[in-house]
């Protein structure tokens, strides 16, 4: 019963930490996405957004991942991401708080209304409120369950003598914080390592230089997100989780070598006492875990926020410019699908990026149809190359939409979700017949099919409209412009009746033997394709403005 109640309390703590995370995220909407687009240069400004977001996602560890993909995309410089990650260690320490407050009394209200709101009521911000109090609801509840676990363990001798010595000199110091560590790598998440800490120090298992010695650990422990994200990523991105990192170990090592007098001084400020006898509720035990949680993170931004520029040089040079600093999939990371409005921008940037490889497909295009009777197989292959690295971006985006799209979202970012698979799709298309356009020009190389001067101007003029069109829509998805559809639609239509004119003239061609049968079907294929090319650019701008 004693471990099971553990496992079961632990399961219920991190089920209850996402669910209010996820409830805050949807409440908070696009303001998520407006804090990261609003960084600027100034440092203390990107420590505030870092520590804003934080709030919003209720996780140091989610904030630092998507710092981490947005280095990766380009969208914030390394010193800036640094700067959020320390806001986000400090904004982290908020859920511990909150657990903290050990409102045990009121579990079955939050639990109660909470569920009822959720399930019955239709406007969003009510529902999702409901999803807030019975996730909170979940997280008291899980603490419940972790004191009774704790407090039957008391009753073995031998686990109650050793959790008692955890922080009673130097080395036990050292080995409960790598303890910590190994626990919070595991279950990835500090505020959850912390909540177990504050159960176990509450009923007396393990006294506060203990609790204190694990909350070191678990702020260690909690950077392998940040690692794990920028796995295969770009330098400036591992750079970033490598700063994370460091940092947590400069305030651990910074802390453990004043640890007596830290784990006094937070002992002096906070009321209560966590040193009852065990076997007793140590009513100030919690309080004790969270400001030492806390203290830590504002002590380890302290220490770093001075050395900032000697921090991220030093990170440069222990990890050098990769070889490849913009992979074919460059913005998205599985590990960021957790925050859904953070989430649906990574998605965008990676739709904008595959947008540009099909642009330069495009162009690429062009240039093989400047002339007509060489071979160009190098610009095919590079043709063929790019509509590959759509293929896997599209591929990609796809897997992750589904993946966000399974957790909890607005109807909006739902909506928006759908958009982007949709804009995706088109891309993709557009690459297929840039792929298509290429292999129909090897084609006439290779049967010695000749077009004549007039044919081939007119397949040349007809791309590049084409190509501009793609591109001006492009552009004014990326600017976030409104209301420019329609003069896009009118393009579109004067490209359609442009294609039938075409079509005619080819015909009258073939009608008075000024091109062979072959060359004229080879004209009309390519006409065809370049007329697909325009139909998918109008599916794409209508899915970027939701007209679809």
């Amino acid at each position: 019963m004693t471990w099971l109640n553990l496992l079961g309390g632990l399961g219920v703590l991190l089920y209850g930490m996402r669910t209010t995370s996820e409830a805050v995220q949807a409440l908070a909407g696009e303001r998520l996405r407006e804090t990261i687009g609003r960084i600027s240069e100034r440092r203390l400004d990107a420590l505030g957004t870092g520590l804003l977001v934080s709030l919003i996602v209720q996780s140091s560890a989610l904030t630092t991942v998507m710092v981490v993909s947005f280095v990766n995309a380009g969208l914030m410089t390394l010193v800036q991401g640094a700067s959020v990650i320390l806001g986000a260690n400090v904004g982290g320490t908020v859920t511990v708080w909150l657990l903290a407050l050990r409102l045990q009394q009121i579990i079955p209200l939050l639990l109660g209304a909470g569920a009822l709101l959720n399930l019955f009521a239709q406007r969003e911000p009510v529902k999702f409120s409901g999803e807030l109090a019975f996730g909170v609801g979940l997280m008291f509840f899980a603490l419940g369950l972790l004191e009774s676990g704790f407090a039957m363990l008391l009753l073995d001798p031998a686990i109650a003598h050793g959790a008692l010595r955890l922080g009673t000199d130097h080395w036990h110091v050292v080995l409960t914080a790598l303890l910590g560590a190994l626990l919070t790598t595991l279950v990835r998440s500090a505020s959850a390592m912390v909540g177990v800490t504050m159960a176990a120090a509450t009923v007396g298992l393990i006294d506060f230089a203990g609790g204190a010695a694990l909350v070191l650990g678990a702020n260690v422990g909690t950077t392998i997100s940040a690692q794990l994200a920028a796995s295969g990523a770009t330098a400036d991105s591992r750079r970033a989780a490598l700063f994370h990192t460091l940092v947590n170990l400069l305030g651990a090592a910074v802390l453990l070598l004043g640890f007596r007098y830290w784990v006094a001084a937070v002992d002096l400020l906070v009321p209560g006492d966590p040193s009852a006898p065990a076997g007793f509720t140590r009513t100030g035990a919690a309080l004790h875990i969270a400001l030492a949680h806390t203290t830590f993170n504002v002590i380890m931004v302290a220490l770093a926020w001075p050395l900032l520029t000697p921090l991220v040089r030093l990170v440069e040079r222990l990890i050098g410019p990769s070889q490849r600093e913009r992979p074919g999939l460059r913005d998205l990371r599985l590990s960021g699908a957790a925050s859904p409005a953070l989430a649906l921008e990574q998605c965008r940037l990676e739709v904008l990026h595959m947008a540009d490889a099909a642009a330069e497909a495009l162009h690429l295009t062009q240039s093989l149809y400047r002339d007509a009777s060489t071979p160009a197989a190098d610009v095919r292959e590079r043709i063929l190359k790019t509509e590959k690295a759509t293929d896997t971006m599209h591929h990609a985006i796809v897997v992750f939409m589904a993946r966000v799209m399974s957790g909890v979202l607005t109807m909006a970012q739902s909506q928006e979700g759908r958009r982007l698979v949709r804009v995706a799709d088109e891309i993709e298309s557009v690459a297929d017949y840039c792929e298509r356009l290429a292999n129909y020009r090897r084609r006439l190389v290779r049967e010695g099919v000749m077009l004549s001067e007039a044919a081939l101007g007119e397949l040349q003029e007809y791309l590049h409209r084409t190509t501009a069109l793609y591109e001006e829509i492009v552009d004014r998805a990326r600017r976030n412009e409104t209301g420019w559809l329609p003069a896009i639609k009118a393009k579109a239509n004067y490209l359609a009746t442009e294609a039938d004119l075409l079509r005619d003239a080819n015909l009258q061609r073939l009608g008075s033997a000024r091109m062979s049968a072959t060359a004229g079907i080879f004209f009309n294929d390519m006409l065809v394709a370049m007329r697909r090319i325009r139909n998918h650019s109008l599916n794409m701008a209508e899915a970027f403005v939701g007209a679809k």
